[in-house]
């Protein structure tokens, strides 16, 4: 409770942190001290203003405003913002400082002073997240896939993280693109019979291998697959091909599944141990892919336990960006505005 005795009472200071990713963003208020944990969060679209669309802006300052609010409600007081720390999708060292100006401007006009918010890439809050100390490695897996090595919370060395059309090995787009190229090389005779076809059908509500059960729109299963992708997942949106990524794991004894699986996981096995030979540092798994349960997590799990090394999940990058916040506010000696 506030001290509404004094006739200006003091308002607390109260950090802010967030996880800001291409499709979906959280956002946390809590005090910057941390005694008393979270105040509020809210949760809210994505907002990578290279993915996420024209209104990423508006869509992270209505999240924010909402999260203020609540803390606001439950403190029976305006909050005063001594720092915010955001991890964001598409932050990374080509766009920072675009980003930054972008994101910093926008919520100056909820009050909040830019020199107390740090824009970084998502990468490193969720390396954060995963809470190994300040050297280790980040192993990332989720609409996309990266590797980076981190010495003293900076990134020193990575690998992938190209994009599904250069890369992204592992990711959830890769995966959905080779069940997806296995049910094709099924259906074109060019490949071996999978199970993933009828899998890929159920999701579909198609009949792709005998064109009956429901009758086939085209008279071609062939020609019903690019009918049915073409309308999901076009060719300005290759994140939509994510939703096939689950389907190897539920055959994993299906041989064109076996092999998509022993792909991802021998890469992510094999970058880990390319960016430390040694095999001393440990390492974070995030990402949908990652750290989710399932044979790729589990067989990464077991690769990583044969190897001796410490590992830990992090689910979302929100602890890391906290952390950021509360070291920021803790330097600057809580200092802050209040909000408007």
């Amino acid at each position: 409770m506030p001290d509404t005795d004094s006739p200006h009472p003091t308002p607390p200071a109260v950090v802010i942190a967030g996880d800001i990713g291409a499709t979906s963003s959280r956002i946390q208020v809590a005090r910057a001290e941390g005694e008393r944990g979270l105040l509020a969060e809210a949760d809210g679209p994505g907002a990578n203003l290279r993915s996420s669309g024209p209104q990423a802006l508006d869509h992270l300052a209505q999240t924010v405003r909402r999260a203020l609010a609540d803390a606001a409600a439950r403190l029976e007081v305006p909050p005063r913002i001594a720092a915010v720390a955001l991890g964001v999708s598409g932050a990374g060292p080509s766009h920072a400082a675009q980003v930054r100006d972008l994101i910093t401007g926008r919520l100056a006009e909820l009050g909040i002073d830019p020199a107390s918010v740090q824009v970084g890439d998502d990468l490193r809050t969720a390396f954060l997240s995963g809470g190994v100390g300040d050297d280790g490695i980040l192993l990332l897996s989720g609409t996309g896939a990266v590797t980076v090595l981190f010495r003293g919370r900076e990134g020193v060395a990575r690998r992938d993280g190209m994009g599904w059309l250069l890369g992204d090995i592992g990711s959830a787009v890769w995966l959905g693109r080779r069940t997806l190229q296995a049910v094709a090389a099924d259906l074109d005779q060019r490949g071996r019979r999978t199970v993933l076809t009828e899998r890929v059908g159920e999701m579909l509500d198609l009949d792709l291998r005998a064109g009956r059960t429901p009758p086939s729109p085209t008279g071609d299963v062939r020609q019903d697959l690019i009918r049915a992708l073409d309308e999901l997942a076009p060719a300005s949106s290759p994140a939509a091909l994510g939703r096939f990524a689950p389907l190897p794991g539920t055959v994993p004894e299906d041989p064109a599944a076996r092999e998509i699986l022993d792909t991802a996981t021998r890469h992510f096995t094999d970058t880990v141990r390319a960016l430390d030979p040694q095999l001393t540092l440990p390492v974070v798994l995030a990402g949908s892919v990652l750290a989710s349960p399932g044979p790729i997590h589990d067989e990464v799990v077991i690769g990583l336990e044969a190897d001796g090394r410490e590992h830990r999940t992090a689910a979302s990058g929100l602890p890391g960006a906290l952390l950021l916040a509360r070291e920021a506010a803790a330097a600057a000696g809580t200092s802050g505005t209040e909000q408007r």
